[in-house]
């Protein structure tokens, strides 16, 4: 019972490691992942599709833990939606227009 709980804390922590550390694995990513080959390149490629998915989530987290850290007051609902689907937006236009391509 311990070790399930163990477990999925585990599991959480990893997570939201995973989500606030994915804007710099993209710059990485993005910076330094131009000519490459092989199990490299494959590396680049799910970072840039774990983004595209997960960098509306991301950007979510990441305005949470800045409004109540700098603005010392509690990220609304509405702020979370529109920070979420402005991303989304902002991804479909880098997407559309070939900025960022997968």
């Amino acid at each position: 019972m311990i070790g399930r709980f163990l477990s999925h804390i585990a599991s959480f922590v990893a997570l939201v490691l995973i989500i606030l550390g994915l804007p710099f694995f993209v710059v990485g990513a993005v910076i330094w992942g131009r000519n490459l080959t092989g199990a490299a390149a494959d590396s680049i490629w799910f970072i840039k599709i774990a983004a595209t998915f997960l960098g509306p989530f991301s950007a979510v987290v990441w305005y949470i833990v800045f409004s109540n850290l700098v603005f010392r007051q509690k990220a609304g609902y509405f702020m979370q939606f529109v920070v979420f689907f402005g991303t989304i937006g902002i991804i479909y236009l880098l997407l559309a227009n070939g900025v960022y391509h997968l």
